[in-house]
């Protein structure tokens, strides 16, 4: 069986959660405060507040930028999480379709909606950056703030810039499936001390305080899990784009992905589209081939969504094309290679 998906976990880190297991600290301590740091280091930012998960980080920027009832721009290719975080934020979505090249929100499209916006959610999808330098000029000619969603994308570029530096406040997931992960959790990096300190207040529920905080913190073993793999994620990440890069050389059918001029790739996911998906997949599973149809159902066609009636075309003919292709820091190339075969066959 070749995974889709393989965390990469080394002795050191091992040996550092043995330890904490050991000496009992095993709540949010000094390891919380090294990876935070650590982290906005790669990302390019000033402040980092952990949390207990991606979705719980992406609520919380959204609760603490914004007021109930803005109108936050979002693509209808996404995750769940964005949809129902915007939600629970009190916040009003507006879909936005995506672009076919990047998968992510179309500045265009962007540009063109009605709807008085108040902010913008951009998510890098598979580990590609969004067009930031489109998006920066439209979020400014609309007086609307810009919030990332780089869980897929941390250690890309745009333009020289990293993802997760463009917005007021930006959030990355650590679940088992990311190019970085704690196992669970997720953080907030901002260049904003104020914003900084309100989201760390709002983590914890042991004080008195004038709204309503969570529990959600990051814990020291989480976080001792999250430094080893920041200390190895740049060798990770080489692997990946070498198995991407059989997957172009080799692969035949489908369209395959392609990274805008000056942008650099992580590749979270290998998204190959195809216009008989769901079959491609099974024909890859009947061979022992690790694959996922991620975003199969556009947000719009969410039972949570409060917009039914409209379509938007990019974003569902990439739900009913995208196949996800093994892709991590474990596969050796003769894995990659054996992929190409099975997906060749088809």
């Amino acid at each position: 069986m070749i995974p889709l998906g393989s965390p990469q976990i080394d002795e050191q880190t091992v040996s550092r959660v043995k330890g904490l297991l050991e000496s009992g600290l095993l709540s949010t301590g000094e390891v919380v405060s090294e990876f935070e740091s650590e982290f906005c280091s790669l990302a390019g930012r000033s402040y980092g507040v952990g949390v207990s998960s991606g979705s719980v980080a992406l609520e919380m920027a959204l609760e603490s930028v914004f007021d109930p009832g803005d109108a936050i721009a979002i693509s209808p290719y996404n995750c769940g999480a964005v949809l129902y975080a915007t939600l629970r934020a009190d916040l009003e979505p507006v879909f936005v379709d995506a672009e076919p090249d990047t998968c992510c929100i179309d500045p265009q499209q962007v540009a063109s909606v009605e709807t008085e916006l108040d902010g913008i959610l951009v998510a890098h999808l598979f580990g590609q950056p969004g067009k930031m330098d489109r998006l920066v000029s439209v979020a400014d000619e609309l007086d609307a703030t810009i919030i990332e969603d780089f869980a897929q994308a941390p250690g890309a570029s745009y333009r020289g810039q990293p993802v997760g530096s463009f917005g007021e406040a930006s959030v990355c997931s650590f679940g088992a499936t990311k190019n970085l992960t704690t196992a669970e959790g997720g953080i907030i990096v901002t260049d904003n001390q104020t914003l900084s300190r309100q989201i760390s207040s709002r983590r914890s529920n042991t004080s008195d305080t004038a709204f309503l905080p969570r529990s959600v913190r990051m814990n020291d073993i989480e976080a001792a899990i999250g430094v080893g793999q920041l200390r190895n994620y740049g060798q990770i990440v080489e692997q990946k784009r070498r198995v991407a890069e059989i997957y172009r050389d080799t692969i035949t059918t489908g369209q395959l992905p392609k990274t805008p001029d000056g942008s650099t790739h992580v590749y979270h996911g290998f998204p190959l589209r195809h216009s008989e998906a769901d079959e491609l997949a099974s024909h890859l599973e009947e061979n022992d081939i690790g694959t996922s149809r991620l975003y199969s159902k556009p947000l719009h066609e969410y039972e949570a969504s409060p917009i039914t009636d409209e379509s938007f075309s990019v974003a569902e003919r990439l739900s009913d094309e995208v196949v996800l292709l093994p892709i991590h820091g474990g596969i050796t190339s003769s894995e990659a290679e054996t992929v190409s075969s099975i997906v060749n066959a088809y």
